[in-house]
């Protein structure tokens, strides 16, 4: 299992802390953004997935917001994508 860095955001976009938790892959981390949204009552949450490489960057997956809906990055963007937290 992966471990994932889940980013619960305000209505302002400003995530005060972060979850990590085990997903089977991209997607089951997605339904599990989507249940931390509505357990925190936050307005979405953005999910990365920790550096594992030797280049030091984590990879973004992408974001949910509070009603479940999934926004995936883009693959080409999203391999290799620096870290900005």
């Amino acid at each position: 299992m992966t471990t994932y860095l889940f980013y619960p955001r305000r209505a302002d976009g400003v995530s005060l802390t972060f979850i990590a938790e085990s997903a089977e892959d991209d997607a089951d981390a997605m339904e599990l953004a989507a249940e931390i949204a509505a357990a925190h009552e936050c307005t979405g949450v953005f999910v990365w997935e920790p550096a594992a490489g030797a280049d030091g960057k984590d990879r973004f997956i992408g974001e949910v917001d509070r009603h479940g809906a999934g926004a995936w990055h883009e693959p080409e963007t999203a391999i290799g994508a620096p870290a900005t937290v």
